[in-house]
């Protein structure tokens, strides 16, 4: 069974705390999964994913517009 912890603030500034978990866990050997919700792209810009490079995007996800699998993109960290 997975464990789902959430990063999130009103304001912003989560992007590099999330970024250090998912990092410290995927380091640790442990699947995971960063949902980078921020307009901005900040945790996927992070992690090395260009703005604006790929067309899907959270929001086509939680709109049923794209399936899960075709808006996953994996990270090399």
């Amino acid at each position: 069974m997975g464990r789902a912890i959430a990063v999130a603030n009103q304001k912003g500034g989560v992007g590099k705390a999330a970024i250090n978990l998912a990092a410290s866990l995927a380091a640790a050997e442990v699947a995971t999964l960063l949902i980078d919700c921020d307009p901005q792209s900040n945790s996927g810009s992070g992690v090395g994913f260009a703005r604006g490079e790929d067309p899907l995007s959270t929001y086509d996800l939680l709109m049923g517009a794209a399936a899960e699998a075709a808006t996953l993109q994996p990270a090399d960290v």
